[in-house]
């Protein structure tokens, strides 16, 4: 590896380096995150087939009023007398187990569902450009003595993220606006963020765009 993947005024350093056998179809190169004081290491393998992405297939219940109804319409007509007969505990609650999950199973079927799943669907095409240039910038500003490549690498940085904030409120607020219940998906929202939604005026912002559908 031909790069430090920690960088400072004082000093140099390699960690968590990649080790892979010698070869000339691969090349690497360092990333800045923002995730720490360490770059992350990019392995880029040449000439690998990559194999097509798959959709993600969920499985769900059809669980709804007419589903219920006959689900307790075949509860009501089972005979449960062979159940009450029995002196065994364990063995009239196994027989009562199956016929529940016979019935169950056959009330509410599970029913798949094929989906493409973005992680974060407001990252546009010129974002994630913006996202290209900034960390560029870091490199530049890291390895420039000059004040100037700094200042403008901060500034930068603040405008990226000012970008980032709208284009996500922005994208919730069109979720919210589309839904037919808008409450529910606004808590739906602030459950999916938990993890980075880290102080009350992020979830206070959620709740203003709410009320302002509403109106």
């Amino acid at each position: 590896m031909s790069f430090p993947t920690r960088k400072t005024n004082a000093s140099t350093s390699a960690i968590d380096n990649i080790f892979i056998a010698r070869t000339k179809n691969y090349s690497i190169y360092p990333f800045i995150n923002g995730l720490s004081d360490h770059e992350a290491q990019i392995l880029v393998i040449e000439n690998i087939v990559l194999t097509k992405q798959r959709n993600n297939i969920t499985t769900k219940r059809d669980i709804n009023d007419h589903s219920i109804m006959e689900f307790q319409l075949l509860l009501s007509h089972e005979n449960w007398e062979e159940i009450f007969r029995e002196d065994d505990a364990n063995i009239s609650f196994k027989k009562l187990l199956n016929i529940y999950l016979r019935i169950f199973h056959s009330r509410f079927i599970k029913k798949r569902k094929t989906s493409n799943i973005i992680s974060k669907p407001w990252l546009t095409k010129g974002i994630k450009t913006s996202c290209n240039r900034k960390s560029k910038l870091y490199l530049k500003a890291r390895d420039n003595k000059e004040i100037e490549h700094k200042l403008y690498y901060k500034h930068y940085c603040k405008i990226l993220s000012k970008v980032l904030k709208e284009a996500k409120k922005l994208y919730y607020k069109e979720v919210i606006t589309k839904s037919k219940n808008k409450m529910k998906t606004t808590w739906n929202i602030i459950h999916k963020e938990k993890g980075s939604l880290t102080n009350e005026n992020n979830v206070k912002s959620l709740r203003i765009n709410n009320h302002t559908v509403h109106k």
